[in-house]
């Protein structure tokens, strides 16, 4: 099974640019993984990803669920390109958003604190929530927003955090934050962004649930703000723009044969299947948690070393080598799956090409 992967690396990069110590940093970077509660494969690995918006959660197997609408309603909604104008920039193509994007609504408020699922966006492998969280007296949240931890991000996190799809018992992978969208306005957001390893995210029944919002402060002290249990349910309606590439291509991945099962690009995310021809052998007296020295150098020799291009028609290219995703040994080979959302929007006229491992592929409209 797959399990989520935080890339306590990026995180600490963003905790640089406090004015924490450095063990501050770093204790802040174990509490928020240890908040995940992970604990390693020894079967299926998968790798932490890169994003414009470092990650401070989790996200576990998902479970399965009963299908059903969620009720309570905040009453204030946003467009799907309003919900995201914070997460994929101001000048993000709100048109593709909005087309792409739908606008939920459904919301819970305990102990004078509602939570409400603004927007969903996403393709056939990825979606992305955005969440607004409001006090219902006005009032602001008692923290200090110049306090961030690189790029906008907020030091919280929710003391329970669980998102699940309906039907699904696959794993998946990707993060979340929280950051001011507004500062005129007294509530704070909060992002979901997910790619699962199996099926079809599209039609699906998420059940989101979270518990006791609060903040750290730099001396690592954990400070609740809001107290209370939050629950509701709400369908993954989107429009699935995702095409699917030519396959099959082999490439040369450190001296191994690599094959390329299937590659699905959308204006959100790209993602690559892959089969590598040896079998990855995993350190099995690595400790449990722990990524063993042998660990990480198989990680990278048959998922790191992988470089993904995208080619875009202004003459830039996009750097996805860095993506998430999973790896597993099954019959005497690997099977890979590497993928992110992207942290522009990018219209599918505007890629040219995508360069996987040394080879081009052209994307014909």
């Amino acid at each position: 099974m797959n399990r989520a992967y935080n890339d306590n690396r990026e995180y600490t990069d963003a905790l640089n640019g406090l004015r924490f110590s450095d063990e501050a940093k770093a204790r802040m970077v174990q509490n928020l993984l240890d908040a995940a509660g992970e604990s390693a494969p020894k079967q299926e690995k998968p790798r932490g990803r890169k994003s414009r918006l470092p990650r401070v959660a989790a996200v576990g197997i998902a479970a399965a669920l009963v299908l059903g609408i969620g009720a309570g309603a905040s009453g204030v909604f946003k467009t799907a390109g309003e919900a995201f104008s914070g997460v994929f920039g101001p000048t993000a193509d709100t048109e593709i958003i909005d087309q792409i994007g739908r606008p939920i609504g459904a919301s819970d408020t305990d102990n004078g604190v509602t939570i409400t699922a603004d927007a969903i966006i996403g393709d056939k492998y990825h979606y992305a929530i955005t969440y607004s969280i409001v006090k219902e007296d006005g009032t602001p949240f008692d923290i200090d927003l110049s306090k961030t931890v690189g790029d906008g991000v907020l030091p919280m996190n929710f003391a329970g955090e669980d998102t699940s799809l309906s039907g699904y018992f696959g794993g998946t992978h990707g993060g979340s934050y929280f950051y001011d969208a507004d500062p005129t306005d007294p509530s704070i957001q909060y992002v979901e962004t997910r790619e699962i390893s199996e099926g079809d995210v599209h039609g699906r029944t998420v059940k989101a649930k979270f518990s006791d919002l609060y903040v750290y402060d730099e001396d690592m002290n954990r400070t609740v703000i809001a107290e209370g249990d939050w629950s509701f349910k709400f369908n993954l309606d989107f429009e699935d723009t995702s095409i699917n590439l030519p396959a099959g291509q082999t490439i040369d991945l450190n001296g191994m044969t690599a094959t390329i099962d299937e590659i699905t690009l959308s204006p959100l995310a790209l993602r690559v299947d892959y089969t590598v021809d040896s079998e990855v052998q995993w350190d099995q007296n690595a400790q449990s948690g722990k990524q063993s020295d042998h660990d990480s150098a198989q990680m990278k020799k048959y998922f790191d070393d992988l470089q993904i291009l995208v080619s875009k028609a202004d003459g830039t290219s996009l750097d996805m080598s860095y993506a998430g995703g999973s790896i597993k040994p099954q019959d005497g080979k690997t099977v890979c799956q590497k993928g992110d959302m992207f942290s522009e929007i990018i219209p599918l006229e505007d890629v040219v090409s995508l360069t996987i491992g040394g080879v081009e592929i052209p994307v014909q409209q």
